[in-house]
């Protein structure tokens, strides 16, 4: 379930919030997660139409993910061929909205953007200050990480916990060429967080029991397999969603693939301020955002939990 009406729109930053991105993180997947936990969509658009102005119209709905409700946003150009934008060109983009966009917002999207350039200018061996950002600086990449900022100030949120990072695993082709996985931008924004590769686990043997013999040596974005020899086949959502599992085709290095985007991390480094399991809170509200891939055996989603933080006993 998204929204809750015990949650209320800009309120003040009090409540806090758990990110679980244990099968990966992206920066549409986080945007969507914000919504679905009940920011207003229409207002995102109205803070993107003023800092990038007829560039990008944004779109949601309801998906499933592995047999699991989420909610996608979508984010389609307006224009062709968007530039490719420095750092410097997008701070002073942000800087210069200061006083028609919520100062929060501002500074958040700052925060996070800078993260980006230091870590894109690390894997290029330049200055963050001459780093062009090219898929980064997209226009769909500046909607993810300014639409995300606004949903979090809309949905008050203070202080944030976010979970171990499945970064994913293989090879990738990318702009600069055949890449390893985590992409270098992703590792190094990763550095100093709990990271995982997230591959699936190995199927079960059959005539396994009953009991859930989950191996905590991992990370909790394990997918628990109940198919324990079921006389019926199971219901197309309980059995992992339309796709069947396959080899990657020829040429392609085996691995699951990309889970954490750049964009997806340095948001989660930008709006957390610890890492750890979820805190003890009282929860109001979850969003739940999906990402672009349907993955076999695994919901390709973001959770975002929110609400107020208890003593604990």
């Amino acid at each position: 379930m998204g929204h809750s009406d015990d949650l209320h729109i800009d309120s003040p930053s009090g409540s806090i919030a758990w990110i679980d991105a244990t099968a990966g993180i992206a920066g549409d997947m986080l945007l969507g997660a914000l919504i679905d936990a009940g920011a207003d969509l229409e207002r995102v658009q109205s803070v993107l139409d003023t800092v990038i102005p007829g560039s990008v119209k944004l779109t949601k709905r309801t998906v499933d993910r592995c047999g699991q409700r989420s909610l996608k946003v979508d984010v389609e150009l307006l224009v062709e061929n968007p530039p490719h934008r420095t750092w410097t060109s997008i701070r002073d983009m942000l800087e210069g909205a200061r006083g028609a966009v919520p100062e929060r917002t501002i500074d958040l999207g700052l925060r996070v953007f800078g993260m980006l350039a230091k870590a894109e200018g690390r894997a290029h061996g330049i200055d963050p200050e001459d780093v062009h950002f090219h898929e980064v600086g997209a226009l769909d990449s500046i909607a993810d990480v300014i639409g995300a900022c606004e949903a979090w100030r809309q949905l008050g949120i203070g202080e944030a916990t976010g979970s171990t990072i499945a970064v994913g695993s293989g090879r990738i082709r990318a702009a600069h060429g055949d890449i390893p996985v985590p992409v270098p931008a992703t590792a190094y924004l990763a550095e100093g967080w709990p990271t995982v590769a997230g591959d699936l686990l190995p199927p079960r043997p059959h005539g396994h029991s009953h009991a859930h013999d989950h191996d905590h040596a991992h990370s909790h974005a394990h997918v628990h397999d109940h198919e324990h020899d079921h006389d019926h086949p199971l219901p197309e959502h309980a059995a992992g969603g339309p796709h069947a599992a396959a080899a990657p085709p020829s040429g392609v290095a085996p691995g699951i693939g990309e889970l954490a985007t750049p964009t997806g991390v340095a948001l989660m480094r930008g709006l957390a301020t610890s890492y750890g399991p979820m805190p003890g809170m009282v929860t109001r509200a979850v969003g739940i955002g999906a990402g672009t891939k349907d993955t076999p055996g695994r919901p390709n989603v973001v959770r975002v939990f929110i609400g107020e933080s208890y003593p604990h006993a």
